[in-house]
């Protein structure tokens, strides 16, 4: 009996371990498949074409070498449409050009330039888009992946291929394109084995190419590109600034692994105190990350020589922050500009509203408050307007226990135009209770003013109410800078590649020409200002 039963026992044992193993099996194939539905790598909004984006124009040519004797290569070149030749443009060297100008392939980098030039995100640049070499002595190939020069060329830890760029191809284009010299304002980038060409070109020449975009760098024992870490942290540093991608299911074959080597690299970069960023995904030996990443990619490696305007994103409102400043600085319109939250209590008496150089804007939050300007007085309540002119004069004092306002000054880069803002109405004090609320199929809205300042040439205001669970509209562009302030429920928007989530309160700040978009994530409607200038 006692015989039997252990038989039984290990039977059952057996049985159940079986069905466990299944178990784990199948659930290591669910959690995988989370896994990679979490890392699918999608083009954002940042890589689209848009109306009103104004579109560079590429030109396709063709190079015989004398450096790399009896070769031919294709070579694309970009022009911005802001191109202007008595200013000296940025220029951006893509090695294996064709993947990266191909309008539908994983880059699209001239419609990512074509966006981010016009958002003054990067400065006004060039592209060239060079090919690998081919031997004249070779049959044509289709696919310039395989030029019989490509590893030659691409995978040499020595100063050719930079001797090309700087001798023959940046000169041939110099003769058409006011390029400068100036090393920050070039850059060079390629994937593969064009990611480690452009990095040997800055390592040697870090005069002429100071910024460096790797997309799953060959840092691999084919020419010796191994050795390149150890050759880092033994080097005096060089004044080059790194960006670095890569993904760890890329390759690992007889010539290393690339993740692992990656890693390297971003190691002997931080132990060297360089300017560099690494990125890692899950991708392995393609395009598809780092062309979803590129815009954003771009913005960090040009961002030592653009201005610091204010950053596209939301701006939390809490009562912690109440009487302190939201958002400050430079904006593609504005010299100055400032959005602060003002608790108004009624002890306080009437107070002086005035400006001098600046315009002036409030958006009361809570509670009724009386305002004054030139001559004319009205309560007003939540949601209700005051646009101050420069020069102009008032009063403010709460008319509630308290009162809360938004509230924003601003200078324009243009001349202050007083006989502009007069003509088309002057200050004014608009409030909410007197607009008519217009119903349409997503909503409705209600219409303050589209009209020109002192400041601003065109200067628009409106309040939107959604309804639940729907986008506004597919993401979009505008020359306009846009704020987007909550007023009721919980949204996220789509500003460039990245998405936010705002509640009531909180502002969405949209700079000029960033595709943008807004979705209520409620059931029920939500109410928000959207407020234009330019």
């Amino acid at each position: 009996m006692i015989k039997s039963l252990a038989i039984m026992n290990k039977t059952q044992a057996a049985s159940i371990s079986k069905l466990f193993a299944k178990f784990m099996l199948l659930m290591c194939a669910f959690c995988t498949s989370l896994i990679l539905a979490q890392e699918e790598y999608i083009l954002g909004p940042s890589s689209a074409k848009y109306e009103g984006i104004a579109e560079g124009k590429v030109t396709k040519h063709i190079w015989k070498s004398t450096i790399y004797p009896n070769t031919i290569r294709d070579y694309y070149v970009y022009v911005p449409s802001q191109y202007d030749p008595s200013e000296p443009a940025a220029l951006m060297v893509f090695q294996d050009g064709h993947t990266y100008v191909k309008e539908d392939g994983d880059f699209r980098v001239p419609v990512v330039f074509d966006n981010l030039i016009a958002q003054k995100k990067i400065p006004v640049t060039i592209g060239l888009f060079i090919n690998p070499g081919h031997s004249m002595d070779s049959l044509a190939i289709e696919n310039p992946f395989r030029a019989s020069n490509r590893s030659l060329e691409y995978d040499d830890m020595s100063d050719t291929y930079g001797r090309f760029l700087i001798e023959e191809m940046i000169p041939e284009l110099k003769k058409e394109y006011n390029i400068s010299d100036n090393p920050k304002m070039r850059a060079i980038g390629g994937l593969s084995s064009g990611a480690i060409c452009a990095f040997t070109a800055a390592w040697f020449f870090p005069e002429h190419f100071h910024k460096v975009l790797s997309h799953i760098g060959s840092y691999t024992d084919i020419r010796g590109g191994h050795n390149y870490p150890p050759i880092i942290r033994k080097t005096d540093k060089k004044d080059i600034k790194v960006f670095l991608q890569d993904g760890s299911n890329d390759l690992n074959n007889q010539y290393g692994n690339w993740y692992l080597a990656n890693l390297q690299m971003e190691s002997a970069l931080k132990f060297k105190e360089y300017d560099y960023k690494f990125v890692e995904g899950t991708e392995g030996h393609n395009g598809k990350h780092g062309g979803a990443i590129l815009p954003q990619s771009l913005l960090w490696l040009w961002s030592d020589v653009m201005p610091n305007t204010v950053a596209a994103g939301v701006y939390p409102f809490s009562v912690a922050n109440t009487d302190s400043v939201l958002l400050k600085g430079e904006t593609s319109h504005f010299s100055y500009s400032e959005l602060k939250v003002v608790q108004l209590k009624n002890d306080l008496g009437t107070l002086p509203l005035k400006n001098d150089s600046k315009e002036q804007i409030f958006i009361i939050k809570e509670g009724e408050v009386e305002v004054s300007v030139k001559g004319n007085t009205k309560t007003i309540g939540p949601n209700s307007v005051v646009v101050l002119m420069p020069k102009d004069k008032g009063t403010i004092r709460s008319v509630s226990d308290n009162a809360t306002y938004y509230t924003m000054k601003y200078e324009s880069k243009i001349a202050m135009n007083l006989k502009r803002g007069k003509k088309d109405g002057g200050s004014a004090i608009i409030d909410f209770d007197e607009l008519e609320f217009k119903e349409h199929d997503k909503g409705g809205i209600r219409n303050y003013f589209r009209r020109s300042t002192a400041m601003c040439p065109y200067y628009e205001m409106h309040v939107t109410n959604l309804n639940g669970g729907i986008k506004s509209h597919e993401p979009h562009t505008h020359f306009a800078t846009e704020i987007i302030l909550m007023v009721k429920g919980n949204t996220e928007m789509e500003i460039g590649n990245q998405r936010y989530q705002a509640k009531k309160g909180d502002v969405y700040f949209v700079p000029s020409n960033v595709p943008h978009a807004i979705r209520n994530l409620s059931d029920e409607q939500c109410m928000y200002f959207a407020y234009q200038w330019n």
